[in-house]
């Protein structure tokens, strides 16, 4: 059990430490076609990413906040790996008190009253690799200013020409809420179909794994297939979704990496690494013969489920079946134990 606890400790120690070196709360939005409906950006200084689509040419996406003097703006403009640098360059207009107007103000482009535009054009493409997704990009525009006049500001994202999906990382404070951080996962998801791929292939390296690991263990384990093992059954699937969100993991790593490659591929695998000892731990509990009966891998399986959301191991689904098997292992323990020792 100690040992257990031990291991734990440091898995979420490494995801303390971590996600803020690389992290973005991810947010899809189709809001901001005009500055009317600018999408409004609640905290600008904490580490958001946005994904969005410019529909046509000349058609910017408009987007709102509210900062204090003192305070950075920061905005990254990216564009997917999978897009053609060269063709799709989107610029960025950031809109606001106390800015001087740059000399090109394209005419299609909505302008708060009283307010200063800056345009920032593309820069030439640079492939990037991000640790914390996994996933590469093109990097674009970088603006990194202080703020020296309290107000609302605006940016727009415009191509004159061409149309394509963008990302825009905002700020700098890495925090996440509770539903936030749970959620990474899912979020995750969005962002891999925002570079080119389909949920089925995002899915693919996952469903593999369990059901490469369901055959392996029916080939060594006939007495899984008694109904009492049912229980069993639940833990089993729950470490293999565990197993298989490792191996999603590792496997979204190489396809980004063939793109671009930093120092960030070592928070890729410790990410990778976690969510496969998270499976291996709890298939080694459920599958020892008579695990049901001992108190101490009771409490280990229903711990791993707790733990395994916060470190982004098996979709929520895998530690809502641990959990259960846990459960259900120590109200049937606590049954036998009551008939055992009820007067007779």
């Amino acid at each position: 059990m100690s040992r257990l606890i031990f291991g734990l400790t440091i898995f979420l120690t490494l995801f303390l430490v971590i996600p803020p070196i690389a992290a973005h709360v991810p947010i899809s939005t189709q809001d901001g076609e005009t500055l009317e409906t600018a999408f409004f950006i609640e905290d600008p200084t904490k580490s958001w990413v946005i994904y969005s689509d410019l529909h046509k040419g000349a058609e910017p996406r408009y987007f709102g906040f509210e900062m204090d003097v003192g305070e950075r703006i920061r905005i990254l403009l990216s564009i997917p790996i999978i897009t053609d640098p060269n063709a799709f360059q989107p610029s960025i207009a950031l809109m606001g008190p106390g800015f001087t107007n740059s000399s090109s103000i394209p005419a299609f482009l909505e302008v708060p009253e009283s307010a200063g535009v800056m345009i920032f054009e593309s820069e030439p493409a640079t492939p990037e690799y991000e640790g914390f997704t996994p996933t590469s990009f093109y990097a674009l525009i970088d603006i990194d200013m202080e703020v020296v006049v309290s107000g609302d500001y605006y940016f727009a994202v415009f191509e004159e020409d061409e149309s394509g999906p963008f990302s825009v990382a905002l700020g700098y404070v890495e925090s996440f809420t509770f539903d936030e951080w749970l959620l990474v996962p899912f979020d995750v998801m969005i962002i891999h179909q925002w570079n080119g791929q389909s949920l089925v292939l995002i899915l693919a390296p996952m469903i593999i794994s369990v059901l490469l690991g369901i055959g392996y263990l029916l080939s060594r384990r006939r007495d899984l297939l008694e109904l009492e093992s049912t229980v069993s059954w639940l833990g089993v699937l729950g470490g293999l979704l565990f197993f298989g969100s490792g191996i999603t993991i590792f496997y979204q790593m190489i396809v980004a990496s063939l793109t671009a490659i930093n120092a960030q591929l070592i928070i890729t695998a410790i990410f990778g690494i976690i969510p496969i000892l998270l499976g291996f731990y709890t298939l080694r509990i459920v599958l020892t013969d008579g695990w049901k009966k001992q108190r101490g891998k009771r409490i280990r399986l229903l711990i791993l489920g707790i733990v395994a959301p916060f470190l982004w191991s098996g979709l929520l689904i895998g530690p809502a079946l641990v959990i259960l098997s846990g459960i259900v292992a120590s109200v049937g323990a606590s049954e036998t134990y009551e008939r055992r020792y009820a007067p007779h």
